[in-house]
């Protein structure tokens, strides 16, 4: 299950929230070892976790397992922040834009071959994230080999500069579109063929699939998120509001 945290709902789960951020911790400082990251309550948080910022969490039996941080384009990013040297122009901006970061993955979440089933589906439920609220890309930074694979699976990801070596391997700065193609090319791809996103207003309700309370898969094209907010603006909502506003007075 991948459960959206967002303005909506985020503050009435600090459990989960805190264990994303020690989970950040274990994988960047510890596991990587970015020192510049590490905190002596041992969370990893930086300056876009910000009011905005809306986190897609796969979950396994006890704790988070894998995630991602999507934030808004509209002033800096943090993939021109942290690596400017990876665009050939400014970074692309505007309320239609989302920013994936911190892309995560535990030890328990990765197979004996080095695959990570759970980073599939976070990817998967990304782009099922940007078709949901109607945004036109994902900017994000990205190995060179994860690059190459959305290649190969028809996901067509847009290069905003040249790959270059960096301490975590090859990187490349790339939008990712927010199409039915790119989203039924990935969920082909890895195999998750059906939507991933789920909801919960609070811990003690039961979870809801996003899909369902839209009544529509996003990866449909007959999909069509609310036309009187921003993609910006539509991520903060859940899908009760959404699929309310979406049909309409």
């Amino acid at each position: 299950m991948i459960l959206v945290l967002n303005a909506a709902n985020k503050a009435a789960f600090p459990a989960l929230m805190d264990d994303m951020f020690r989970a950040r911790h274990e994988v960047f400082v510890e596991r990587k070892g970015w020192e510049e990251l590490r905190r002596a309550d041992g969370r990893q948080i930086d300056g876009f976790d910000r009011a905005d910022a809306v986190y897609l969490l796969a979950l396994g039996p006890a704790r988070v397992v894998a995630g991602v941080r999507l934030t808004g384009c509209v002033g800096p990013t943090f993939a021109e922040s942290l690596l400017p040297e990876l665009f050939e122009e400014p970074a692309p901006r505007g309320e239609d834009l989302l920013e994936m970061t911190r892309l995560f993955a535990r030890p328990e979440a990765m197979s004996p071959g080095g695959g990570a089933p759970a980073i599939n589906a976070v990817l998967t439920a990304t782009l099922e994230f940007v078709r949901t609220v109607g945004a036109r890309g994902c900017l994000m930074l990205s190995r060179l080999e994860l690059v190459e694979a959305l290649l190969a699976w028809g996901v067509r990801p847009e290069p905003l500069g040249l790959p270059r070596r960096t301490r975590d391997g090859v990187l490349m700065a790339v939008m990712c579109p927010g199409t039915v193609r790119a989203l039924a090319a990935l969920r082909s791809a890895t195999g998750v063929g059906r939507p991933v996103l789920w909801w919960s207003a609070e811990p003690e309700a039961e979870p809801v699939a996003f899909a369902e309370v839209l009544g529509a898969d996003p990866g449909s094209p007959f999909w069509r998120p609310p036309g009187s907010l921003t993609p910006l603006a539509r991520s903060a909502l859940g899908p009760t509001e959404l699929a309310r506003m979406a049909a309409g007075p």
